[in-house]
């Protein structure tokens, strides 16, 4: 019998992992809240549940295995809840990380605490319960510093406290992001900024992706963190890049992932990274599941599927095949409801756009900056140089017109 992998979420980037799955001849389960999700077209059998609710998740995916068929697998992709995985994982007795490991990743205060205790470097980082306190740390350590979540999604309430005028509304805003109401303050750091990709596999680590994040207009959604792409092959010197996959390799240990995927969040600061956080999951953002493809030739979401359903994956399926250039580059339209969109197929015809993905569609309504990344469209080009696929970008962002009101 065909070996069954059940995805949790079912988002645009779980849509690319289901489908690779069912390439790869496995029964594919997709779960998640939305009836409408778009990774349900490329499932054999879907669960509707709330992947961020870890017991409704087990329960429903218990059920499916007992009564259905057996669940062989299970993988997070572009969903910041690797405890609902671990969950699964735990009841079914399945191939994943452990419980304590996914706590540790989705809760970004004990993950940094954890770091620190085992020499990984972090940022100065420190937990603040009221206003008064991230006023005091304000003063103390200087408005250099970013207020974050401790464990919400992503960059959801992630502020710059430079550029934030009223304190204490920052920090009711970053706490109402938190579904444990906690907030934390740490240092922001200057300097190129990556994301990593890796798997690790028997305590092995293999990074086969360090993507340069791009942020082009930072004052346009200030005080909040919002890039607009990102770049492979990284610009880092090797040697900055062997230090990074060093710091990862100490992460990934630190929160005791011996089998499973990581990604991380990383900076470099006067020669020297600096770990903000690393995710015990799959990446979002076509990462993982386009970028690496396209830049090393490596099939990372297959390697990640084959490791989640206790199957072997050798060195040799993670060694990069070649160095393309590839380009990620985000539209931004003005705040509003979605009038109209036009251009997107005129610029999937550029030479060198592997793909044109739009978010969003009239009647849709685009936030300003702050609970999510407000764009509507992505753009993904290769290159034979950096510059070939940042030109092959533009050119197709140029293209797409997307009237808000």
């Amino acid at each position: 019998m065909q070996k069954t992998l059940l995805v949790i979420s079912g988002g645009i980037e779980a849509a690319d992992a289901a489908r690779r799955a069912k390439e790869l001849g496995y029964y594919v389960v997709v779960s998640d809240s939305d009836h409408l999700a778009p990774a349900f077209q490329f499932a054999d059998s879907c669960l509707i549940a709330d992947a961020y609710g870890a017991a409704e998740t087990a329960a429903a995916a218990e059920r499916f295995n007992r009564k259905i068929r057996k669940i062989n697998g299970v993988i997070c992709v572009a969903a910041d809840a690797p405890v609902t995985a671990a969950t699964v994982a735990q009841r079914l007795g399945l191939p994943g990380i452990s419980l304590e490991t996914a706590r540790l990743s989705q809760d970004k205060l004990a993950m940094k605490q954890r770091f620190f205790e085992r020499g990984v470097p972090v940022p100065w980082f420190a937990e603040v319960a009221t206003p008064q306190a991230l006023q005091r740390a304000a003063i103390e350590r200087g408005r250099d510093l970013v207020v974050k979540t401790v464990d919400s999604r992503g960059t959801s309430g992630v502020q710059r406290v430079a550029q934030v005028a009223d304190l204490d509304k920052a920090f009711w805003f970053a706490r109402s992001h938190s579904p444990s109401e906690r907030v934390m303050v740490e240092q922001y750091l200057a300097g190129p900024h990556v994301s990593t990709e890796s798997i690790i596999v028997n305590g092995a680590c293999y990074t086969p992706g360090i993507c340069d994040r791009n942020y082009e207009d930072p004052e346009r959604h200030a005080p909040f963190l919002v890039d607009n792409g990102g770049e492979l092959p990284s610009r880092l010197s090797d040697e900055m890049q062997s230090k990074v996959r060093a710091v990862v390799v100490a992460a990934a240990a630190a929160l005791g992932v011996v089998n499973g995927t990581v990604n991380g969040d990383v900076v470099v600061q006067n020669g020297e990274p600096y770990v903000i956080e690393l995710n015990a999951r799959l990446s979002g953002g076509f990462f993982c599941t386009r970028e690496i493809m396209l830049h090393t030739g490596v099939d990372y979401i297959a390697a990640a599927i084959k490791l989640a359903l206790g199957e072997q994956v050798t060195p040799e399926e993670l060694v990069p095949k070649h160095a393309t250039s590839v380009v990620q580059r985000y539209a931004f339209p003005n705040a509003g409801e979605v009038v109209s969109i036009a251009g997107a197929e005129e610029a999937r015809q550029i030479a060198g756009v592997d793909d044109v993905i739009l978010t969003v569609r009239p009647g849709d309504f685009i936030a300003v900056a702050g609970d999510k990344r407000p764009s509507a469209a992505m753009v993904l080009t290769t290159g034979a140089s950096h510059d070939e696929a940042l030109r092959a970008a533009n050119n197709a962002l140029a293209r797409i017109k997307i009237s808000t009101r």
